[in-house]
């Protein structure tokens, strides 16, 4: 995506720099032979030239606002994406119940220490959090331009956090409580998926390999399976799924019911995502819409030359350059806008935001040592 102040003269040429080229030497051509060779053949009325470039100017103005649609499609629902990646992190921190179950190698399984936030939510008394915390952010708040601001602020001294942990409770399986000790195998591991499924649906629609993007939030044979799988997002899911019901399958508590149902519809949002995503991936606007602009485009600025002639004489290929590149620009940036997931210029900054989701998942699991959210190169942010 573009974010920067300017725009990059590579872009601009990349983008009109050899059909305008084409177009003014077209113009070049045409001029010389009027006024050198006296072919006066060459000019043509300028009525139908004028009719054809507002008609142009209406087709293109319908191609390029559904193009923007579909970008813009694209960019909320990726948003939409960052909003539920951050629910479902926090429904299994805050709902997945502590196991008793032993590992396997016989030993208990015991919740890890979860983020001081969640601890400080749990304590049963104690001072306020102090002003300062409320300045650390995950660095994903950005300015108009794509940098992403350093909300953190002064370093803080981390506490002790096994000062915040509630002692082991001793309670049968069968009862949801101890909620919020701390945060289990299941709910890291989760939380880790969630992380593998945003980049691997980032892959999933680049056309990418996603593996070497995955592997490090994935067990080695979890791994192993979703080779296997045509749709690894998918396949992702269905083994978040799976692996909640494996937790809450020994738990015979009306409450589980609840939670259950909770954390299912968001799963079912984010497969609802994953579908809008490839609809707007593997249907792209109807052919006819992006054939006939093109080719008219480029009759009308071979016509240009032949109906201003007569009038501009020598300064018809220079009035040819500047009317040509706004042409050529606007049907340039409409093939590419309605294109959102092909890692282009104009592309959904996929990448930043998948570095976004995992800065925020890692922190809400107490993680300190996080990845740098990705800044704009050349004023393109990916």
């Amino acid at each position: 995506m573009i974010v920067g102040r300017m725009l990059s003269w590579r872009i601009i040429l990349r983008y009109t720099g050899r059909p305008v080229v084409v177009h003014i030497a077209i113009a070049l051509a045409i001029s010389l032979g009027y006024e050198v060779l006296d072919a006066r053949w060459l000019s043509v009325p300028a009525l139908p030239v004028t009719l054809l470039a507002a008609a142009l100017g209406v087709l293109l103005g319908f191609r390029n606002n559904s193009a923007y649609e579909r970008w813009w499609e694209a960019r909320t629902l990726w948003g939409g994406l960052v909003n539920a990646s951050r629910t479902l992190a926090r429904q299994v921190i805050s709902f997945l119940p502590a196991p008793r179950a032993q590992r396997s190698d016989g030993t208990p399984e015991t919740p890890s220490a979860a983020s001081r936030l969640v601890q400080v939510a749990v304590q049963p008394e104690g001072p306020a959090l102090a002003p300062a915390w409320s300045k650390v952010g995950d660095g994903a708040v950005r300015d108009q331009f794509g940098q992403a601001r350093d909300l953190r602020g002064p370093s803080i001294p981390r506490a002790n956090l096994a000062t915040f942990v509630h002692p082991a409770v001793e309670s049968p399986r069968g009862i949801i409580t101890g909620m919020f000790e701390g945060i289990t195998e299941d709910a890291r591991e989760l939380v880790y998926a969630q992380i593998g499924f945003v980049n691997a649906l980032r892959c999933h629609l680049r056309r990418q390999d996603p593996f070497p993007d995955i592997t490090p939030y994935f067990r080695p044979s979890v791994l192993e399976a979703l080779r296997v799988e045509q749709n690894v997002p998918a396949a992702i899911l269905l083994w978040m799924s799976t692996r909640m019901r494996r937790v809450y399958s020994d738990i015979e508590h009306p409450e589980k019911v609840y939670l259950r149902v909770a954390m299912d519809a968001t799963l079912t949002e984010l497969t609802n995502y994953l579908g809008a995503c490839e609809r707007i991936k593997n249907t792209p606007l109807p052919r006819q819409y992006d054939i006939l602009p093109h080719a008219m485009v480029r009759a009308y600025l071979t016509m240009l030359p032949l109906g201003v002639v007569a009038d501009l004489g020598v300064l018809t290929p220079l009035i040819t350059a500047i009317i040509a590149f706004l042409f050529i620009a606007l049907d340039a940036v409409g093939r590419d806008v309605e294109n959102p997931f092909e890692d282009g210029v104009s592309d959904t900054p996929m990448t930043a935001l998948c570095r976004t989701i995992e800065i925020n998942l890692r922190q809400m699991l107490g993680e300190s040592e996080l990845p740098p959210p990705l800044q704009p190169k050349n004023g393109l942010l990916y």
